[in-house]
């Protein structure tokens, strides 16, 4: 469940407060540590793609749709492919061999976050939001390079990006698929 709420909190809140490039991929080292001091460390690849698309509606004004694509590829300690399009999320457990499927819901509010956010520093910043305190750390290029936040759960989670690259010209669209293999049993949550 700590996997999700971080998901869910970096799709959400990458939403609102900084630019982000049309694609990015990165490695990460993800440390969670427990009140009592126990801590886990994950460690993956993410993969993200950002769509945009113009259309005229039925008032014949010109409306934008936009669609961020998070596909987080667990592969220690467990091996687990998390996809989500910001609407539904579909997390793949393959020691478990299960496929759990949830609707994203609108627990934190992008407008608001993004009205908080605070720049400390020319690289780091900071936003409260519903009393919790989310760090984010850019490298000297802007880009991603780390998030702290204490969850609800009182859990320390920080994620640390590697190997950052953005718009790369060798993205795939389908690095962000999460195949599901028709034997898994499914979840919907």
């Amino acid at each position: 469940m700590r996997i999700l709420l971080t998901i869910l909190f970096l799709a959400i809140f990458l939403n609102a407060g900084i630019s982000l490039p049309n694609n990015f991929e990165t490695d990460f080292n993800q440390t969670i540590t427990n009140s009592k001091g126990k801590v886990i460390k994950y460690r993956g690849k993410v993969n993200f793609k950002q769509e945009r698309q113009t259309y005229i509606n039925e008032l014949n004004q010109t409306q934008e749709i936009s669609s961020k694509l998070f596909k987080w590829s667990y592969e220690t300690p467990t091996k687990k492919e998390v996809c989500t399009d910001g609407v539904q999320l579909l997390v793949i457990d393959h020691d478990l061999e299960q496929v759990s499927k949830y609707i994203i819901d609108d627990g934190l509010d992008l407008e608001e976050i993004l009205k908080v956010a605070q720049k400390l520093t020319p690289t780091d910043y900071k936003a409260l939001y519903k009393d919790v305190e989310y760090l984010i750390t850019l490298d000297n290029k802007k880009r991603l390079k780390k998030i702290f936040y204490v969850d609800s759960l009182d859990n320390r989670v920080k994620i640390v990006f590697i190997n950052m690259i953005y718009n790369s010209k060798s993205f795939k669209d389908n690095s962000l698929e999460c195949p599901i293999d028709p034997d898994y049993d499914v979840i919907e949550g």
